[in-house]
């Protein structure tokens, strides 16, 4: 079982889900995927958003605790 915050950091997570890219974004990414490839860019991506969804999970985490502290000094 893991830890009961990430259990529920990952609900979260999956009702939120993505953004769509802008113009702009879709223009920069049609450049990478010409130029490097779109294997390389995948890894890329996939990389990157593994590192953005930790330091999210660390937020989500600090933000949880952090009312839980504040609900305990109003007891």
């Amino acid at each position: 079982m893991q830890e009961p915050l990430r259990e529920i950091f990952e609900i979260y997570e999956e009702k939120v889900g993505s953004h769509p890219m802008t113009r702009e974004e879709r223009a920069v990414w049609n450049r990478a995927q010409a130029s490097l490839g779109e294997n390389m860019v995948d890894e890329m991506v996939h990389a990157q958003s593994r590192s953005l969804t930790e330091a999210e999970y660390d937020c989500f985490r600090m933000g949880f605790r952090l009312g839980a502290q504040l609900m305990l000094s109003l007891r």
